[in-house]
């Protein structure tokens, strides 16, 4: 177990001085997202490139896991019931899912999403969600075609059946100049294919996120999030952490990873997002989707899950842009009046990540404390995750903004993608952002002008 893995509560968790920076003051000067991993691709591939400190065995592991992550695993290898046959179908470029989709019998705008679901008032042994029975924890909306040779990739309609996404235009909201910005709220209906989910189900969508830099977001100290929570109990913001079960230490340790930080480590990330997107076992996952029991090898190898890790721990992250622009500037300042930064960390520093380095010690700038936060009925998905709430979610990371039209093709945000860019995803902050959104709806064109460049800028 890694020194960060530990439960730190009893630390002195008080923050060196060194560490805390003004960052509204720091910002023209600052590019290196990523300390020492940071690379200045801006292309289309500028999310998915290995850390600039990686070289010589490392490189070569975390080459062997990106072949992993983009490997295409045959019809024959994923469970009979699956969402996807690839890791980077959901995170191309290893950024946020693809862009959406407009279905060709409904015209249905259709965003790459996922659907967890579980039985409500109950929890499993660990605290998690509980399963629902005949379906499992997710919805999986394609299955193996009996007879199909296993090169052929050939779906069929699951026994599970699928949702069909459509949304509504909002009345505008109306910022204090006048202007205004309008929302599209989603809804979710159940198209089975051959039996209804059981009554009051509860259902989250979820869709892809970016996998850049959460290397560098499990090398940060548990003491540092823990200190977090403790400092931003003003105006109204109280993040508090996550606590989830490690299905190989057979503990509950702090949670990092997810929408609602549902996963303790990378490894156990990538290990569940196999089994539940693509059928595929582990030995940490060994039982498919569906099945009570484990039955033969597990399709993904001990070695290809440690590869795969590797890759996820050692991605570069993208250089910070364009920060000499007084407009950008101006944004940086404007963030830090707008309270955003209680939840959206600007600045950080990683401890000790055993056998990685690279993403070991470093000065990073991800705008995210790895914390759950209320964000108002609005984005409420109502299903518990742990000690996560239906409001609950935990802080998304912000750096790669400004890559993602280049990379993903698309500006969606939140964890459905209902935001269009990222003046939607501010109007749709709630709870704990509720101060934040007033904040903002109440500045001059010029100053969200001059916001909105500054967090395309990181």
């Amino acid at each position: 177990m890694s020194a960060n893995d530990e439960d730190d509560d009893d630390e002195d968790d008080d923050e060196d001085d060194d560490d805390q920076i003004d960052w509204a003051a720091a910002f023209p000067t600052f590019t290196a997202a990523g300390g020492a991993t940071t690379v200045s691709n801006f292309t289309s591939l500028g999310l998915i490139q290995p850390a600039a400190n990686l070289a010589g065995a490392a490189l070569t592991e975390h080459m062997n896991g990106k072949a992993v992550f983009q490997r295409t695993f045959t019809l024959h290898e994923v469970a009979p019931l699956w969402n996807n046959v690839r890791c980077e179908s959901c995170h191309l470029g290893g950024g946020r899912a693809g862009l959406p989709r407009v279905n060709a019998t409904t015209g249905v705008l259709t965003p790459q999403l996922l659907f967890r679901v579980s039985v409500p008032g109950v929890t499993g042994p660990h605290g998690e969600p509980m399963p629902v029975p005949g379906f499992g924890d997710q919805i999986q909306p394609l299955k193996v075609v009996e007879g199909v040779d296993a090169q052929d990739d050939v779906r069929g309609a699951s026994d599970e059946g699928n949702f069909i996404v459509r949304y509504t235009e909002q009345p505008s909201l109306r910022f204090k100049d006048g202007t205004s910005v309008s929302l599209r709220r989603p809804t979710y209906t159940f198209v089975k294919t051959t039996r209804d989910l059981p009554a009051g189900t509860l259902v989250s969508p979820r869709t892809g996120s970016q996998v850049t830099g959460l290397g560098l977001l499990e090398a940060v100290p548990e003491a540092t999030i823990l200190a977090f929570a403790r400092n931003n109990t003003n105006n109204g913001v109280s993040g508090r952490p996550n606590r989830v079960w490690d299905e190989e230490l057979g503990m509950t340790r702090l949670g990092r990873f997810g929408w609602k930080a549902n996963q303790p480590s990378l490894r156990q990330q990538n290990a569940g997002a196999a089994n539940g997107d693509m059928g595929i076992t582990t030995t940490v996952f060994p039982i498919e989707p569906g099945e009570t029991a484990v039955s033969g090898l597990p399709n993904m190898s001990d070695q290809e899950l440690k590869d795969l890790t590797v890759f996820t721990q050692t991605m570069g992250v993208p250089a910070i842009r364009n920060n000499n622009s007084p407009e950008a500037q101006l944004g940086a300042q404007l963030f830090v009046k707008a309270e955003c930064t209680s939840c959206h960390v600007p600045a950080m520093r990683t401890g000790t990540l055993p056998g990685r380095p690279e993403v070991s010690n470093q000065l990073i700038a991800p705008f995210t404390d790895l914390l759950l936060h209320d964000m108002g009925p609005d984005l409420a998905d109502n299903r518990p995750d742990f000690l996560a709430t239906g409001r609950e979610w935990r802080t998304a990371p912000l750096w790669g903004l400004s890559l993602q039209q280049t990379v993903h093709g698309h500006t969606n945000l939140l964890h459905d993608g209902r935001a269009r860019n990222v003046l939607e995803a501010i109007m749709w902050h709630g709870g704990e952002g509720a101060n934040s959104r007033k904040i903002v709806t109440e500045m001059s064109k010029q100053e969200r002008d001059a916001l909105l460049s500054f967090l395309n800028s990181i």
